[in-house]
């Protein structure tokens, strides 16, 4: 009996060992796999991506006093962008060095600005296309010539004081 037990000790002994091994193994395998995505990522951000095909010009957004542009994109349906316009209505007149523009294709989103002087609304279904933006609200800077700089989807009041470089009170602790 006591030599059956030494012979299972002895398997079960060689099993431990094995699946140690069997663990060293597994985590150079892992290395090596991460050692080769890193490589990977890597040589895909080494890869030049290709610009824009052509920055977007719009003259309608051009400014003659070398100010930016600043276009909120909304639709009359979106909840979230009544929201950010009556957010964008109530930052002070002056507090952002730039124009204001809300942008939708139906006039019922104008009334939205109304008593906000410092806020263009502008209902033009075309010009709307021609910004071409993927979701709404979205936000798009254009520099004084009317180039598009950059644009952005905007999801909070907080986001889209950061976007406009609107001053945070020094209580907020949204960063």
């Amino acid at each position: 009996m006591r030599a059956g037990l030494t012979a299972v000790q002895n398997v079960v002994n060689s099993l431990a060992v094995f699946a140690f091994l069997g663990m060293v193994v597994a985590l150079f395998a892992i290395s090596a796999l991460l050692r080769t995505v890193r490589e990977l990522q890597q040589a895909v951000l080494a890869t030049p991506a290709p610009g824009p095909a052509a920055v977007r010009r719009l003259a309608r957004f051009a400014s003659a006093d070398g100010r930016p542009t600043f276009v909120l994109v909304v639709s009359e349906h979106c909840l979230s962008c009544r929201d950010r316009v009556g957010h964008l209505a109530a930052i002070p007149p002056g507090a952002i060095d730039g124009h204001l523009i809300q942008l939708s294709a139906t006039e019922a989103c104008a009334a939205w600005v109304e008593r906000a002087p410092h806020v263009s609304a502008v209902a033009d279904a075309e010009l709307l296309g021609s910004v071409a933006v993927g979701a709404t609200p979205s936000l798009v800077k254009y520099a004084p010539d009317g180039a598009e700089e950059w644009r952005r989807a905007v999801g909070s009041d907080p986001d889209l004081d950061r976007l406009l470089g609107v001053n945070q009170p020094e209580s907020s602790n949204v960063r």
